[in-house]
């Protein structure tokens, strides 16, 4: 804190000591008290105690008085008066407020960096609904903070500098030997490429992750130069030409494994419309693998990177790109109207690629460690392709995209003229179009029409129900299971690549996932015929829950029997509506092809249903905890990190008024009134009037319980944490306490920043204690090791921080070690 403000606290705590003590005098302790009194302190009592010793002084019996909610601090007063100087008197008191002061100071309120304030307060963000999440932009900003503290930037070896220099040659031969006859790789959407080439890219991939001729790996080597490149690439100008090159050259050491392959993207537009985007197909172990937790299924099952292991945290944050925010971007006609770091919102489109890699979390989440994922390559190769749409929008407009390099492009290492840190390139040589006339094209995003409502793979579906048809991924109803993944490089040979059927909407009859027998329909009168055929089922439409998995048959109970079978047989009666009043211009196949769901089983026998209708999976509380990675400084171990005890207290929602639970007055169900609406109460509803400047709302508030985010961020330290509580939203109030970890301050102090978030991504105010009351803060704190210590060595530690048990066993709550606590409202 400032000088003036430990004088002023100083000043007060004097203040209260002379105050209440008035009539006595505070005097040294004689030396053979001090043992006495140090047997005397204890960081568990809280209550005022008085102790009263006998030294065998007639004229003195000295008291000890053990300040309530102050451990570790006592005023030894005789009652006894003696005299002293005015100076002597202040001096005294200055001691006792020093003393005072010490007690809080175990955890203490610094200021939060200049940067970091500035950052979160520029004016271009949060100004209109359509902006960025406040939780995203604060990312952002942390984000690049953190580039300053990575202190061990890994130095790139020759091998891997020789290794870049033979790529970029690849590049260099095959542009001039395609200058007539233009580019020959195609990259597509991963759901649109044909499982042979779907194969042959994870196959690929691995090949990289297993040749260790380059250290650590080659497929980690270009993982730590975007590491190593760090803010000199990011937050500027230089953000999407360093990627472009950076993305030719991970295509080319691919190549040099399997010929002919091409780069795949993640258009996460497909995904977006889903009630609960981990349920996307993407995620299966076909795809991309385990989205929550560490990676157990899909093709890069069990990865070790120099991040730790491979994992993600799927759906806790951020958000996936939409159609909106992409039709904003190319509203602009200049780079610099979508660069860092002048873009207004909503068209800044390094911080909306930034919401994605939030969105997966995990490794994805860090930009630092993001390149040890795959996903990494194929989310920005849609990002690439997605500016490639933007430069032919500039032509349209009579822009030259190549000489549209931004006159304000951030530091000195976005200069035009700049090394990107690839070969000899330059950020202006990334503006070129060399690259999409002469080396790559990309095969346009799937879309649909109701004259062709297909999207051109088994995997996605045709909607229409956001005003015009769209592709939309399909949804599992059940989770994936560990099975073999393709190439995987812990689990032998690749699986030999099936026979890729023609595309179709929905195509589902017989439609043959790779490594799956052919899919089973269970609808209508075939399901009925089935049903008298091998004796199960009831031969009346219903489904049959024996058929289904534990997690399908949990569905399934939400619903109820007969109302999950209502269900889907109300969305197919809609569907069939929605075809009717379109059936011109229609593909035949399509007439026949409404069925409700697709079960695949996997070679172990384990079931995944697939479902062609979208948000059918009802909400539910949060079932994955958060796999934290624990990395501190490039060192992954949980043992450096303690725990502190952070109390989150929530105030009902403007959306959450109404939750269907009616009075009953004189027999009749008053359906005017919602028993947990705060507003229908004089005592409550003054507490719940909404300014109309309302921070906005989102999908995600409807359900009964609200899950709120919570970070740690080292500001003396590279590393990060991620913790989510959950409160009950029916509540008009209602708190939940959780542990967040930090760096260890055993060594070395520690000073992080903490912030919290709704699911909207509205910021929760933090509150920090001082002198026994919460005030707000900024949420920045500071911890040494000094007693008493306020935080847990682990997360047993912390517990018993703020539970204890009666002698009943009953457990009891003590809140007085809670210096943190944020207020959601």
């Amino acid at each position: 804190m400032s000088t003036m403000g430990a004088l002023l606290r100083l000043a007060l705590a004097a203040t209260l000591c002379y105050v209440v003590y008035s009539k006595m005098t505070i005097i040294d302790t004689p030396e053979e008290l001090k043992p006495v009194l140090t047997s005397l302190v204890s960081t568990q009592r809280r209550q005022i105690l008085s102790h009263c010793c006998h030294t065998g002084q007639n004229d003195l019996t000295p008291v000890v008085v053990v300040f309530s909610g102050v451990p570790d601090f006592h005023l030894l007063i005789y009652n006894k008066s003696l005299k002293m100087s005015t100076m002597g008197a202040l001096l005294r008191l200055a001691l006792a407020a020093t003393l005072c002061y010490v007690v809080y100071s175990k955890m203490t309120i610094i200021d939060t960096p200049e940067e970091l304030k500035t950052c979160f307060d520029q004016p271009r963000f949060n100004t209109k609904e359509t902006d960025p999440r406040l939780d995203n932009i604060h990312q952002y900003c942390i984000q690049k903070f953190r580039w300053h503290l990575q202190n061990n930037n890994p130095n790139i070896t020759h091998e891997t500098t020789h290794w870049i220099d033979e790529l970029l040659r690849m590049a260099n031969k095959e542009a001039r030997k395609k200058r007539q006859a233009g580019a020959e790789r195609r990259r597509k959407e991963i759901r649109r490429a044909t499982d042979k080439e779907r194969t042959d890219f994870f196959r690929a991939i691995n090949l990289l992750k297993r040749d260790t001729d380059v250290k650590p790996n080659r497929f980690d080597a270009l993982g730590l130069l975007h590491q190593q490149r760090g803010d000199d690439v990011h937050h500027g100008a230089a953000f999407l030409s360093f990627h472009r090159v950076l993305l030719l050259i991970f295509e080319n050491a691919l190549r040099q494994k399997v010929p002919g392959v091409a780069l795949l993207y993640f258009d996460s537009r497909l995904d977006q419309p889903l009630r609960d985007p981990t349920r996307s197909i993407i995620w299966s172990p076909q795809f991309l693998g385990t989205v929550k937790g560490r990676v157990t299924d899909g093709p890069f099952r069990f990865w070790q990177t120099p991040a730790g292991p491979l994992v993600r945290a799927g759906g806790h944050e951020g958000e996936y790109f939409t159609y909106r925010h992409i039709r904003a971007v190319m509203t602009r006609s200049r780079l610099e109207e979508i660069s860092e770091p002048h873009a207004p919102p909503p068209f800044d489109f390094e911080i909306r690629h930034g919401d994605v890699h939030q969105h997966i979390g995990g490794i994805m989440a860090p930009a630092e460690t993001a390149g040890f994922d795959p996903v990494f390559y194929m989310h920005h190769c849609f990002v690439d392709y997605l500016w490639e749409v933007f430069r032919r929008s500039q032509k349209e407009k009579g822009v030259d995209p190549t000489r549209d390099y931004p006159n304000r492009y951030g530091t000195a290492a976005h200069a035009p003229n700049a090394l990107m840190g690839l070969g000899r390139l330059r950020n202006l040589h990334g503006m070129s179009d060399m690259y999409t006339t002469r080396m790559y094209t990309y095969e346009p995003s799937p879309t649909c029409s109701y004259r062709s409502p297909s999207c051109g793979s088994r995997y996605l579906t045709c909607e229409f129900r956001f005003g015009r048809p769209q592709c939309v991924t399909l949804e599992m109803i059940t989770p994936t299971t560990p099975t073999a993944p393709f190439g995987s490089a812990t689990n032998g040979q690749p699986q030999q690549p099936q026979r890729q059927r023609t595309p179709g909407f929905p195509n589902f009859p017989g439609s043959t996932f790779p490594g799956f027998p052919p899919t089973r329909r269970f609808t209508g009168r075939k399901k009925r015929q089935a049903s008298r055929g091998n004796g199960r089922g009831r031969g009346n439409g219903v489904i049959d829950g024996s058929l289904m998995s534990n997690h399908g048959q949990n569905v399934l109970s939400q619903f109820g029997q007969n109302g999950f079978t209502q269900f889907a047989q109300n969305k197919t009666r809609e569907m069939r509506q929605k075809k009717h009043e379109v059936r011109m211009g229609f593909n035949p196949h399509y007439e026949n092809n409404m069925d409700v769901f697709q079960k695949i089983t996997t070679e172990d026998e384990k079931e995944i249903i697939l479902s062609p209708m979208t948000n059918m999976c009802p909400p539910t509380v949060p079932t994955n905890t958060i796999q934290n990675l624990f990395q501190m400084n490039g060192i992954s171990d949980s043992r450096i990190w303690v725990y502190i005890p952070v109390q989150v207290i929530y105030k009902r929602q403007r959306e959450q008024m109404v939750f269907e639970s009616f009075p009953i007055e004189e027999g009749q169900l008053d359906v005017g009134k919602d028993i947990y609406d705060p507003t229908r109460y004089q005592s409550l509803k003054d507490n719940f009037i909404f300014n109309v400047n309302y921070s906005r709302s989102c999908r995600d508030m409807d359900g009964i319980f609200t899950k709120i985010m919570v970070h740690s961020d080292g500001l003396n330290y590279h590393g990060s944490f991620r913790e989510f509580a959950v409160v009950d939203a029916r509540q008009p109030y209602t708190s939940s306490t959780i542990y967040m970890a930090v760096k260890s301050p055993e060594k070395y102090h520690t000073e992080a920043i903490f912030q919290a978030y709704d699911p909207c991504g509205n910021v929760c105010k933090p509150y920090c204690k001082r002198f026994g009351h919460f005030q707000p803060c900024d949420g920045s704190l500071k911890l040494d090791n000094s007693p008493p210590k306020l935080y847990g060595m682990d997360y047993g530690e912390a517990i018993q921080l703020v539970w204890g048990i009666t002698n009943e066993g009953i457990p009891k709550f003590r809140p007085d070690n809670i210096q943190l606590q944020f207020v959601c409202n």
